[in-house]
């Protein structure tokens, strides 16, 4: 039956990109409803904690910041969206300061800038060690006032509507109202990353590749998904798994050290603790296999106290609640899944290959990170490619009669943690920070497979987590088929077989 359209646009996600869209677009007069699948603050925005690049300090320019970027890409990033990405970055931070966000500042009053791995120069703005919940903060606080946008939590977005070609709209279950459609012009998808497709990751519970499943469920393109990015220090503690340490530690001075107590940096590259994250990552996997053992070490004890509890104060206060005194303790630290540097293609207007879908942030391959993104560099493109779509983000859906796109069907829960579980296995032995032929062979069979039991399974009452994990599964399959394919070693793709 024919619907008539309840939004101008949807949003799916509640991170920086997808309400940088929001608010852009209410801006110019449209009506948007944002979708997110648990609270509003739920997202990878928050965890980040170093900060936004930008081109901005005294002996900077946007043409350093786009060489360190496309160094760090390998060769594979799209030179129009880098230079695009880096030109737009001071723009961006007045853009939030006009927000309302806070950074922190220097002795002589301007923006404290931090360095970070594979920068050649201080253009990290940042607020604290938090400044993902700063930013965060800032734009429900600017959502929240807005009248044009509506806001729906507990909404989990099951499937597409498309109509023609054209995706107009979105099937969702909302805690307690249960199911409900949106017709609207055109589609947001912001739904962040995927890593809970691996044991370890520095990502939280609701990035489990949504957006990337629902975008393949009607046929959008995806690209450079076997680019998955190790941070190379989470903390390694039982009680606190995969808390992420950031490198502006080993920005401030922070080194790395073997359980032998040497700096083993030195043997991998000259840049030592600021190479780029996937050589730091490597190196220590490498370093932990040399050795056989479980973590390595990062060094702060030369560090002043007084600065470490100033800059780090979250780091500084986490790991005093589980034992560790940074001024006289190394810290254990292990690599972990981030971020992920492929996803759907978009322009740079985050338009997609299918009309009225649009992608942004994580979930994006807008062409800015290539093979490797460069530290502080992922908040920066959500903001500005979020922004970009915001510009052209209307396409006028004639109405009509829209067809559902996509399976969304739960099995029981059960079941969904058992078939996760063994995602999550094969996907961390096969397919991390180094693989082989033999492995991803294995990890496409095993994939392919556990798709195929989900799907045989009995259906059972809907709900999140067996969706969510058939969602990881999607992405895990686009994840496998990039590396199988992958001929060469370049960026976070190391194969030792090639």
């Amino acid at each position: 039956m024919a619907r008539q359209k309840s939004h101008d646009l949807a949003v799916v996600g509640s991170g920086l990109a997808g309400l940088t869209f929001a608010l852009k677009s209410a801006q110019m007069g449209k009506s948007v409803v944002v979708l997110t699948k648990a609270e509003m603050a739920d997202s990878n925005t928050a965890w980040a904690q170093g900060g936004i690049a930008a081109a901005v300090g005294e002996n900077d320019s946007w043409q350093l910041h786009e060489q360190d970027t496309l160094v760090a890409g390998a060769g594979l990033c799209d030179p129009e969206a880098v230079r695009f990405l880096v030109q737009s970055a001071p723009e961006a931070i007045d853009w939030l300061v006009s927000l309302g966000a806070q950074f922190d500042h220097g002795s002589e009053g301007g923006l404290a800038l931090g360095r970070e791995g594979g920068h050649g120069m201080h253009r990290i703005v940042h607020f604290l060690d938090r400044t993902g919940w700063e930013v965060e903060r800032t734009m429900i606080q600017a959502v929240r006032a807005e009248p044009r946008i509506t806001v729906v939590e507990r909404a989990f977005v099951t499937r597409l509507l498309v109509e023609d070609g054209q995706c107009c709209g979105v099937e969702t279950r909302i805690d307690g109202m249960g199911e409900r459609t949106y017709h609207v012009d055109a589609v947001m998808l912001a739904t962040g990353g995927c890593g809970r497709m691996y044991r370890h990751t520095t990502n939280p519970r609701v990035a489990t590749g949504d957006g990337i499943a629902l975008g393949v469920s009607i046929g959008a393109e995806c690209r450079g998904m076997e680019f998955m990015q190790f941070h190379p220090t989470t903390l390694y503690h039982p009680q606190a798994r995969s808390f992420l340490i950031t490198e502006a530690v080993r920005g401030a001075g922070g080194t790395l050290r073997n359980h032998l107590g040497r700096r083993f940096m030195y043997d991998y590259d000259d840049r030592l603790e600021l190479a780029p994250r996937d050589v730091v990552a490597r190196a220590i996997e490498a370093e932990m296999k040399k050795r056989e053992t479980w973590c390595v070490y990062l060094d702060m004890t030369h560090l002043s106290s007084a600065a470490i509890q100033h800059e780090f104060p979250t780091i500084y206060a986490k790991l005093r609640e589980v034992g560790i005194e940074v001024e006289k303790d190394w810290i254990p630290v292990v690599p972990a899944q981030h971020y992920s540097c492929g996803g759907i293609v978009t322009d740079l207007s985050g338009r997609t290959n299918i009309s009225g879908l649009f992608a942004a942030g994580e979930v994006a391959s807008t062409g800015v990170h290539g093979a490797n993104r460069l530290a502080s560099n992922s908040l920066l493109e959500a903001i500005v490619f979020a922004g970009a779509a915001a510009s052209v983000g209307s396409l006028a859906w004639k109405g009509g009669t829209a067809a559902l796109a996509g399976p969304a069907r739960a099995i029981a829960e059960t079941e969904a943690v058992r078939i996760r579980r063994s995602l999550q296995r094969t996907m961390t032995e096969n397919v991390g920070i180094v693989r082989t032929n033999a492995g991803l062979s294995a990890a496409f069979e095993e994939v392919g497979s556990l798709l195929m039991e989900f799907d045989s399974l009995p259906e059972a009452p809907f709900a999140p987590y067996p969706l969510e994990t058939r969602n990881l599964l999607v992405a895990a399959r686009e994840v496998v088929r990039g590396a199988r394919d992958r001929t060469e070693n370049v960026g976070l793709h190391f194969n030792v077989d090639l």
